[in-house]
């Protein structure tokens, strides 16, 4: 072959392999496409555990909540992305507010929903979230934590200096909103009492690496640099701080980690090294038969209860 035609071939394959890697990339970080991605429709394919029956569970409580008086507010984020929180308050006046988290490609109707009836008539108030690059809040590239535990304690803020100091506040997350919370908790306010991770991942990168090897793919090392590389120039930050180990080692409040017995997406060994690690007053409830972030589906009143002991416990 030509020395030429060889250094075109060359230069178009590594344009086609670039090209891909960064549609790729695209598809899991930046804010969700309707086409996607080899490595995109991988990243959906396995999470897609019993996902109907977990829609169906969502959709059972959005009648209820549809009934709500709920105020749509807004922050502004540290990076200047307009971020927007759905406030609940309670019909009897309350001095206690839940702060929820929602998971990857998840918004305020997600994951929060499931949980909300259950906290407002226990006379709580409740804000949920769109973070960033989710729902209706602005931003190009969401953090898997990074960017949103930054956030969430800015929401805090918000709380505070819109209710007062004497307030008292219960952070619950499930998923990518679990980790969120796991990154939060060595550096809350003292108004936080205690946190609640449900399914959280230890490391981003470590999920990632999951993800990829349970299609089949053994040898993950090269492209995950790929993949971080490519994150630190588009979004800005390295992946390996999405790390939660050392916050859950240091947190300031006592911690439930709840995840599922048969969690597979993030591996439920995840969440008990980091209630084993955790420097605080902590509790593990592993729901058996659950999938990834289905543990209330599938023993909401097992984990109705065990959140009414925890809370009774700690707030």
């Amino acid at each position: 072959m030509n020395k030429k035609i060889l250094a075109a071939s060359v230069a178009v394959t590594a344009c086609l392999v670039s090209e891909i890697a960064v549609h790729g990339y695209m598809d899991v970080m930046a804010r969700e496409k309707k086409i996607k991605s080899v490595l995109g429709y991988i990243s959906s394919i396995a999470s897609r555990s019993k996902t109907d029956d977990m829609i169906a569970f969502n959709q059972s409580k959005q009648k209820w909540i549809a009934a709500q008086d709920t105020e749509t507010v807004s922050i502004s984020s540290r990076r200047g992305d307009l971020l927007k929180g759905y406030l609940t308050l309670n019909k009897i006046e309350s001095k206690i507010f839940v702060f929820f988290a929602h998971g990857y490609r998840a918004n305020h109707n997600g994951d929060p929903a499931n949980f909300m009836r259950y906290y407002i008539e226990k006379g709580y108030n409740f804000l949920s979230v769109d973070h960033v690059a989710h729902g209706n809040s602005s931003g190009n590239y969401l953090g898997f934590d990074y960017f949103e535990s930054a956030d969430s304690l800015d929401w805090l803020d918000y709380l505070i200096g819109r209710f007062g100091k004497n307030i008292k506040i219960i952070i619950h997350g499930v998923s990518m909103g679990g980790a969120t919370i796991c990154k939060m908790v060595d550096n809350v306010p003292e108004q936080v009492k205690l946190a609640i991770a449900d399914c959280p991942y230890t490391n981003a990168l470590e999920e990632f690496d999951c993800t990829v090897k349970s299609v089949g793919i053994r040898h993950t090392k090269g492209i995950l640099k790929i993949f971080n590389s490519m994150n630190k120039f588009f979004a800005g930050f390295d992946l390996n701080d999405t790390d939660v180990r050392q916050s859950v080692k240091n947190s300031r409040v006592p911690m439930l980690f709840v995840h599922g017995a048969s969690d597979t997406f993030v591996p439920t060994k995840m969440g008990v090294e980091l209630y084993e690690i955790c420097g605080n007053e902590k509790e593990l409830f592993l729901v058996e038969n659950a999938a990834h972030a289905q543990s209330i589906r599938v023993d909401e009143q097992g984990y109705h209860r065990k959140l009414d002991d925890f809370i009774e416990k700690y707030l």
